[in-house]
Formats: structure tokens, C-alpha cells, sequence
């Protein structure tokens, strides 16, 4: 099959979701794409249900079974490294991307040399699939606002969901998935992306961009529970961030491990208190939604107490808007 993009999905313990998935991916208005799976050793029948639903609706697959459990930086490094497109987009095993959404990624970044990536916003959907508060509406809309933000050494935030050009991604190191310890927590799977695209806009100095189309093509699966996670998130972010301004002062990255070993005391204190007021923040809008006012408060005053600015900074910088 002849074409300059990948689409893949990968996929671990997916078999609930996983047909919904294809469904949507058959449903696109464009679908001159390969399209590679990567079975990341699951233990249930995601793979089985693949097969018979290309049965029932055939067109081209291929699908990649790894001998053992990686992650997802894993999965999309293969997959880096193993097409032989120009462009790449990656679907999560139990999203909804909406019909237009390949053809209008694709008719973006192919339309400007100088587009590296381009993205989308995501609107919020709960484990049954159905419409819930909320979405990712981040990303610069503007190549003019992009060379600002990577001028300024900030991180580029923007959906994984994104296209982009795959040989330009492994010109800056791809996703990254060496120099991190061994077994879980997977750090390289936390802001696999978010390290990516902020890599890649060093490349703004030769006038490369990243950004976003500003319109919802595409539906997040999210769960609703207790948020415990911040702190290897937020480690992950200043790994990321130190790494930066790094490079852009001439001095070689810092691997995951060495940056976590170079870590104070007070630093590492200071990142879990960060993180604590980041899952009281979460949490508290969890048991809003679930009416205990109780908890809600207590969560509140817990996020303030930790980081009084973080709370404040939400509402200004308005990462998650709310529909």
C-alpha cells in the first residue's frame, strides 16, 4: 500500500474498547493511511477481537505482537523506527477519533513544509463513552505563537494524538526510552510526548513549527477516581524541563536516572508537596461531581495548603477548560 502516513494504535488489554476504536478509524472520511497495531503482549483478547473485526470489515492491517510487556514510549518507538512513512499519528486503543480527523491532520502538515506536528483539541468522554465535562484545548494555533513559546524555553504541551513528521522526531531522539531504572513506575511513560514535542521545538531556530487545529476532532476515554500520580508526572516535567534549557545551553541532556540522582532532599520535598496539593486539586473535583461537599472542602484546603499558587494558576492558564 502506497502512502506517506502510519496510523497506529497501541494496544494493551484493550478488548473492551478496542472495536469501538476500529469502528472509528473505519469511519474516517480519509483512509489512505497504513494502519499498524501493536499488541503490546496483551493477556486478554484484544488481539483475537482485531482479527475478527478486520474479518467483518476488511481493508489493510498489520499487526505487531511484542514478546513481552514494554510500555507505551515502547510501542511508539517500534513504531518510529519500523514505518517507512513520512508521517505518523497515533490512536489510544479506546479513544473515538470523529470522521474528519485524519483528513484534516493530514491536509494541515502536508500543506506547510514547515509544520513538524500538528494537533487537535480532545473533548472528555466517561468509561461508558458518553459526553462528560471537559477536554484538552492546548497548543498553539499560530506558527508565530509557537516560535514564541520555544524561544522562551517553554514546554510544548499538546495531545498525543498529534501527526507528525516521523524522520524529523527521530532526528531529535524519537520517543525517549533509554536511561530510565528498570520495572515500574515506567517514567518514560509519563510525558513521553509532552518530552517529544519539546524536543522537537528546538528546531524552531530553522523556522519548524508545532500546532494545533483549533477544533474538537477527537474523543478521550477518561476514568473518574482518586488521583495519586502527580509525582512522577511532575518529575518526569522537570526532567523534561532541565533537559531543555540544557541543550539550549550547549551542555548534554541529563538521563532520567542521573536527574533523579542529582535531586536534593528539599527539592524532592518541595516536588512531593507539589504534588500533593496537584491530587488534592483533582480529587476535590471528583467528590464535587459526586456530591460530597465534605470532601470536596477538605481536598481543597489540602491543594492550597500544599501549593497556595496552584489552584490560582489553573484558572489563569486554563489548561483543562470546561464546557
Amino acid at each position: 500500500m502506497k502512502t506517506d502516513l502510519t496510523l497506529a494504535i497501541c494496544m494493551y488489554n484493550a478488548e473492551k474498547y478496542i472495536e469501538e476504536t476500529l469502528l472509528c478509524i473505519m469511519a474516517q472520511t480519509k483512509q489512505d493511511f497504513y494502519l499498524m497495531i501493536i499488541n503490546d503482549c496483551s493477556t486478554d483478547s484484544s488481539a483475537d477481537v482485531v482479527n475478527r473485526f478486520f474479518v467483518d470489515h476488511p481493508r489493510q492491517y498489520e499487526m505487531v505482537n511484542l514478546p513481552e510487556n514494554r510500555g507505551l514510549a515502547f510501542g511508539r518507538r517500534y513504531v518510529e523506527e519500523h514505518a517507512d512513512t513520512k508521517y505518523l499519528l497515533f490512536v489510544d486503543a479506546d479513544d473515538c477519533p470523529l470522521p474528519l480527523f485524519v483528513e484534516k491532520l493530514y491536509d494541515k502538515i502536508s500543506s506547510d513544509s514547515q509544520l513538524m506536528a500538528v494537533g487537535c483539541y480532545l473533548e472528555y468522554m466517561n468509561l461508558d463513552g458518553k459526553k462528560t465535562k471537559g477536554g484538552i484545548f492546548i497548543g498553539e494555533t499560530s506558527k508565530n505563537g509557537f516560535y514564541q513559546k520555544a524561544l522562551k524555553e517553554k514546554l510544548i504541551f499538546m495531545a498525543s494524538t498529534s501527526i507528525y513528521n516521523r524522520e524529523v522526531a527521530l532526528s531529535v531522539g524519537g520517543h525517549n526510552i533509554y536511561g530510565f531504572p528498570e520495572g515500574k513506575p515506567r517514567y518514560q511513560d509519563l510525558c513521553e510526548d509532552l518530552d517529544l514535542w519539546t524536543r522537537m521545538s528546538d528546531l524552531y531556530v530553522d523556522g519548524k513549527a508545532i500546532i494545533v487545529v483549533p477544533e474538537v476532532l477527537y474523543k478521550y476515554r477518561k476514568g473518574d477516581g482518586i488521583s495519586t500520580g502527580a509525582y512522577g508526572m511532575l518529575l518526569r516535567m522537570r526532567h523534561i524541563k532541565t533537559n531543555l534549557k540544557r541543550r539550549r545551553s550547549g551542555d548534554k541532556e541529563l538521563s532520567f536516572i542521573d536527574f533523579q540522582n542529582s535531586l536534593s532532599e528539599k527539592e524532592i520535598a518541595s516536588l512531593k508537596k507539589e504534588a500533593t496539593a496537584v491530587n488534592s486539586f483533582r480529587n476535590a473535583y471528583y467528590y464535587l461531581k459526586k456530591g460530597n461537599f465534605l470532601l470536596f472542602i477538605k481536598n481543597i484546603f489540602i491543594s492550597i495548603y500544599n501549593n497556595p499558587k496552584y489552584m490560582m494558576d489553573k484558572i489563569k492558564h486554563n489548561l483543562l477548560r470546561i464546557k
